[in-house]
């Protein structure tokens, strides 16, 4: 079996605060951990790559380590607003986690990303080079429903609210970025 690439963002385990899991349609932080817990591993394999923008968990960290070592993958922790310095070097002895770092930029195909938290414009590289590319932004933090920051086809949510409590791969992300640049064209 090929190994995929996946992202995810705000899974907030242990974020015991109505407005973050009731909005994801749970009815309690258990409920939402659960389940989120649930559909990361329904879709995420043990050998594949996951990208994970931040804020991994909330509250109790011994709770929010258990949740994270429940987790399919190998797993990528791009730290968000949440995810503290101590929290960082606890993730860092998880055994499903690969590194933890504050933003990185990877090329997959011929597809450049800048993986961030935040929803960050990002420029674009030189035109006069063969591989030349949009730099694509990867983010979470806004918790919004829309894949698509401002409309821009360049800056794509991969955070749990805009995919159903679920990780998004990376062939999904280029497909909905080709139809939003598409959509755009056409207006």
């Amino acid at each position: 079996m090929e190994k995929k690439i996946w992202f995810v963002s705000d899974t907030h385990f242990g974020h015991d605060k109505e407005f973050l899991y009731k909005p994801r349609g749970f009815v309690s932080i258990s409920d939402h951990d659960w389940n989120i817990i649930r559909n990361w591993n329904s879709t995420i394999g043990i050998d594949d790559e996951v990208y994970h923008l931040g804020d991994v968990m909330l509250n109790n960290n011994d709770y929010g380590l258990h949740c994270l070592n429940q987790l399919n993958g190998k797993i990528h922790i791009i730290r968000g607003n949440h995810d503290t310095e101590t929290r960082a070097q606890l993730y860092d002895q998880c055994i499903n986690v690969v590194e933890v770092c504050c933003a990185k930029e990877i090329k997959i195909g011929k597809n450049y990303f800048f993986l961030c938290h935040y929803p960050v414009i990002t420029a674009n590289y030189d035109d006069q080079k063969p591989w030349a590319m949009h730099l694509i932004n990867l983010f979470g933090h806004t918790h919004q429903k829309e894949k698509f920051y401002n409309d821009n086809p360049y800056m794509y949510n991969v955070g749990l609210d805009a995919h159903n409590n679920y990780p998004v791969e990376i062939n999904e992300i280029i497909a909905d970025i080709k139809a939003k640049k598409e959509t755009l064209d056409r207006q």
